[in-house]
C-alpha cells in the first residue's frame, strides 16, 4: 500500500491542472464481485483502496460501494438498487482497439449487448452493453484513448453543463470526435462527456453510478466560489471537512472532501490534494 501512495504521489507532483478527475464511484450488491468483473473485462487492475474494492485504469479509479452506504448528504439508502441509465450520470465508458472482438468477449463474461456496434457520424464506432447487475456501459473504439474512457452525463442543455463543468473543474472543452452533439471536456487520459436529454434527468444519487470525484488544491475555497456564483439548482451536499485517514485515496495525500450537486443533478464529490 505505501508503495502505491508514493507512486501516485509522485504523478500528482507532475500534474499542473487547477482540478484533475480522479474516480468513479460505484455502488454494488457485491463489491468484490463486481471490481473483479471489471478488472478481468476492461483491463484495468484490481486492487483495495482503503477500506473500498477498486479497479485503477492508468491515474482514473473505479471505486465500489456497498448499496447501502448512506448518501452523499448522510441520508440512508433505499433498500433497491438502481441502474444510472436515464439520470444525470447516465453511463460510463470503455475503449478497446478491437470492439469486435471485445463485445464478443464480454457476452461470454455475462454482458448483454443492448445495442450493436455503429459508426456515430463517421467519427467513431461503439454499441452499448449492459453489465451483469443491469448497468449500461458504452464500448467504443477509440485508437486515441483506451481503457477507462468516460462518464457521460446528460441534460436538457449539454453545452451549457460542459461550460459548467470547465469553470468549475478547468479542462480542455471541445466536441468529442467533433461531433456537435457530443460537448465534452478531456481531462489529461478522461472525458466527460454529455448529450442532449429531451427531459430534465433525474438525480444519480443511490444510482449504479454514484457520484464524479475531482481532486483539487484547495477544496474550501472550491466549494465558496461554487456557493458564490449562485448557479441555480447546485446544491452542497456535504461541506468541506476533514475525512478519516483509513480512506487516504491513491492520488490524493490532502485531508479534506466536500460533496456537491450539480445543477443537472449529478453528485460530485471533490477533494482536496494538498
Amino acid at each position: 500500500m505505501r508503495s502505491t501512495i508514493l507512486l501516485v504521489a509522485s504523478l500528482l507532483a507532475a500534474s499542473s491542472n487547477a482540478a484533475d478527475f480522479h474516480h468513479v464511484h460505484v455502488r454494488a450488491e457485491d463489491t468484490v464481485r463486481a471490481a473483479h468483473w471489471y478488472a478481468e473485462n476492461m483491463s484495468g487492475e484490481q486492487l483495495q483502496v482503503a477500506n473500498f474494492h477498486g479497479v485503477r485504469f492508468a491515474r482514473t479509479l473505479l471505486l465500489f460501494a456497498p448499496k447501502n452506504r448512506p448518501g452523499a448528504d448522510g441520508s440512508a439508502a433505499p433498500s433497491t438498487l438502481k441502474t444510472s441509465d436515464g439520470t444525470a450520470l447516465d453511463h460510463l465508458g470503455f475503449s478497446f482497439a478491437d470492439l469486435e472482438a471485445q463485445l464478443i468477449s464480454l457476452q461470454l463474461s455475462g454482458a448483454k449487448i443492448v445495442q450493436p456496434a455503429h459508426t456515430l457520424g463517421g467519427q467513431f464506432t461503439h454499441a452499448f452493453i449492459e453489465d451483469p447487475w443491469g448497468q449500461k456501459v458504452e464500448i467504443l473504439q477509440d485508437t486515441e484513448l483506451t481503457g477507462f474512457h468516460h462518464a457521460h452525463v446528460v441534460s436538457q442543455e449539454p453545452g451549457k453543463t460542459i461550460k459548467w463543468y470547465q469553470e468549475q473543474f478547468g479542462g480542455e472543452a471541445t466536441n468529442f470526435k467533433s461531433v456537435p452533439s457530443l460537448p465534452a471536456i478531456r481531462f489529461g487520459d478522461f472525458w466527460l462527456i454529455s448529450s442532449r436529454s429531451e427531459f430534465k434527468p433525474s438525480p444519480n444519487m443511490f444510482t449504479m453510478l454514484d457520484h464524479l470525484g475531482f481532486h483539487v488544491t484547495d477544496v474550501e475555497e472550491q466549494m465558496s466560489n461554487m456557493q458564490e456564483a449562485n448557479t441555480p439548482g447546485i446544491r452542497i451536499l456535504k461541506p468541506a471537512q476533514g475525512f478519516y485517514w483509513w480512506q487516504e485515496i491513491p492520488f490524493i495525500p490532502g485531508p479534506k472532501n466536500g460533496f456537491v450537486e450539480s445543477p443537472d443533478g449529478v453528485t460530485i464529490e471533490i477533494m482536496q490534494t494538498n
